[in-house]
């Protein structure tokens, strides 16, 4: 097996792995689309393969698998460079694809690691058992996932009617600050670790109207406890189909939690999605999060996971 750096000669070939994966896991998820995605994948992996950061394993003249990052990234998951291999960035075919992707990774982060990149994030399907067990073993861990449904498929609960479920427009989200800056806190507090800064009124605002974030809520009376948020763009390439929209945040004020509320304002959400057309809904998920890995789990299908790697900086010395 032979190691070149990215070159778009190979972009066919690889296109044809790439969709070779979704087909594999399209036969696990039944909301994942029964699609060609040829024009699309061809389009971002002309891109990528002009970045500095990646290589093709070739054996016998045929392409076996490629391995590209986006490199160079400035506080990705701490104080030190990193880099990301989104999910049309990375894809193997043949036997031993697990070693082809350890080797893949070797030969790519040794150059990397030269030039201080410590953070290594890799994209790819939840149920390529081959490919996830390599990383794991490669000392990845998973972080997220991205997980999807069909909006007419049965969410099978009890609706909490004691309490008003509507939908507001984002110009009107200001009400939801407190909840948002509460899930902020949350997810900084163990075991998640996650640091954002809670958000002042203006910069919470900036981003609703930059997002066009549609808003289902639950009201106690006047007092709005809980939210979906959900938006148009995902976290890859099978998300920006016109019929499928994301959830992009979740939260609902912990007294009033254990009461199938939450479960009940999606239930609103995929009763008024389904009345404007829309075939899917998604949701990137924080898997280090057990408490959103626990309610997404029971109602969405995980088709992806990000797993990560952060190479000790003392290498360097």
């Amino acid at each position: 097996m032979l190691f070149e750096k990215l070159n778009e000669k190979y972009v066919e070939d690889a296109v044809k792995i790439a969709q070779a994966e979704y087909n594999m896991e399209q036969k696990y998820i039944e909301a994942l689309y029964e699609k060609d995605y040829k024009d699309i994948l061809t389009e971002t992996l002309k891109d990528m393969f002009r970045s500095k950061y990646g290589a093709v394993a070739v054996e016998r003249g045929k392409l076996l698998g490629y391995l590209g990052f986006w490199g160079g990234l400035d506080g990705q998951f701490g104080n030190v460079k990193g880099s990301f291999s989104p999910l049309f960035a990375n894809a193997i075919s043949g036997e031993n694809r697990g070693k082809t992707i350890s080797q893949l990774f070797e030969h790519v982060s040794e150059k990397m690691v030269r030039e201080e990149i410590l953070s290594f994030a890799i994209c790819t399907y939840s149920h390529d058992v081959e490919i996830t067990s390599s990383l794991t073993m490669n000392g990845f861990g998973i972080r997220c996932a991205d997980a999807i449904r069909n909006v007419d498929k049965p969410l099978n609960i009890n609706p909490n009617t004691e309490y008003n479920y509507e939908e507001i427009h984002y110009n009107d989200a200001g009400c939801l600050l407190s909840l948002k800056n509460d899930l902020v806190k949350h997810l900084r507090a163990s075991p998640t670790y996650f640091p954002n800064d809670e958000f002042s009124e203006k910069d919470f605002m900036i981003l609703c109207n930059k997002r066009k974030s549609r808003f289902f809520i639950a009201k106690d009376k006047l007092d709005v406890i809980g939210y979906i948020e959900i938006m148009n763009d995902g976290e890859n390439f099978i998300t920006v189909e016109p019929d499928m929209l994301n959830i992009c945040g979740a939260y609902l004020k912990e007294k009033y939690r254990g009461k199938n509320i939450l479960q009940s304002i999606l239930l609103f959400t995929l009763e008024a999605l389904k009345k404007d057309g829309i075939k899917r809904i998604g949701v990137d998920c924080e898997t280090i999060n057990p408490t959103a890995l626990r309610f997404w789990g029971k109602y969405f299908d995980n088709y992806t996971y990000s797993f990560i790697r952060r190479v000790d900086e003392r290498i360097l010395r």
